[in-house]
């Protein structure tokens, strides 16, 4: 056991001496995507900042609620000061190779970053945070995260999704994996599909535990879906703290074994527990499989938790000084 401090912001940066942090983001739909920035800002730790938003696929469905909600973040994100000029228009599909040049300009933007992973989709944040992990130039890494009051139910919350593939920069290595490490939230279609093709494949099952009412009851209903019609031995369930990056990580540690067995991943769950794969992925050379949503609901979260920007956003040190908290 590892201590990787993690919990408020105020408590989280007085764990160091002061320290003028970058910040990068993304204005997006939900309400919670800029609390953790605003926070920062108010504490006036930010030395530079800057934003994507980024474009779903169009959708008739969701264009004009979507426009109007950027619309709005926008002008919250003015109002409270910030730059327009700062944030960049970048396509939700766009290759893999743009994703790592942005990773580039971060990294290059100082020695002490914070990478708000809120609204930021997987195939951006895992190779993002890889390539801020592995860098040189970054000895401060501050993950944050701001939970929602509650999620939208009157709809999927995302819709055309892509096909199964690997996140880019997690292709993993060559040897076929021994062991399949499943995070699941409220939709698990695209993994249930998987596993009846591949039904020999036993999976470890990371649980959001403790988390709100809502989610229980509807990452559960997403576990009988998965289990239903396979053997009872096939899914191996572990509860992981809905926040809780560290425990989450120290689980992926103990699933591994020592020698550890070769693992692949599947982050469907909550971002701190994908984080916490992500971390172990990019040292280990470990595949990551996630078929991409390329239409989100405007709407998937309501609010921020307890209507308490102080208390809704986690602060996660992920190297400090130099020193990556996370090593296997």
């Amino acid at each position: 056991m590892k201590y990787r401090p993690w919990g408020p912001v105020d408590w989280v940066l007085s764990l160091s001496s002061p320290k003028q942090w970058y910040f990068f983001g993304t204005i997006g739909t939900e309400v919670r995507s800029l609390c953790s920035w605003t926070q920062l800002r108010q504490r006036g730790v930010l030395t530079g900042e800057s934003f994507v938003q980024i474009q779903d696929v169009d959708s008739m469905k969701y264009r004009d609620r979507t426009r109007l909600a950027l619309n709005d973040r926008r002008e919250e994100y003015a109002r409270t000061g910030g730059d327009l000029a700062k944030v960049r228009d970048i396509e939700l599909m766009v290759e893999g190779f743009q994703i790592v040049a942005l990773a580039r300009e971060i990294e290059a933007a100082g020695s002490s970053i914070v990478l708000d992973i809120t609204s930021l989709p997987k195939r951006f944040f895992f190779p993002i945070l890889r390539a801020l992990v592995i860098s040189g130039t970054v000895q401060n890494l501050i993950l944050t995260y701001t939970s929602p009051d509650t999620y939208a139910d009157d709809a999927p919350l995302y819709e055309d999704i892509e096909p199964w593939k690997t996140l880019p920069g997690f292709g993993g290595a060559r040897t076929k994996p021994e062991m399949w490490v499943v995070s699941v939230g409220f939709l698990v279609e695209s993994l249930k599909q998987y596993a009846g093709g591949n039904p020999h494949e036993k999976m470890k099952i990371l649980i959001p535990f403790p988390a709100p009412l809502a989610v229980l009851q509807r990452t559960w209903q997403s576990v009988a879906r998965l289990e239903q019609g396979n053997p009872d031995d096939r899914f191996e369930k572990y509860r992981v703290d809905t926040l809780d990056m560290s425990a989450a990580f120290d689980r992926i540690l103990s699933i591994a074994g020592n020698p550890p067995k070769t693992l692949a991943f599947a982050p469907f769950g909550p971002k701190p527990t994908s984080a916490a794969m992500c971390l172990y992925a990019l040292q280990r050379d470990s595949s990551v499989h996630y078929p991409q949503p390329t239409v989100y609901h405007p709407e998937y979260s309501m609010g921020i938790r307890g209507n308490d920007p102080s208390n809704a956003v986690s602060a996660y040190w992920v190297k400090y000084e130099g020193e990556f908290l996370y090593s296997v």
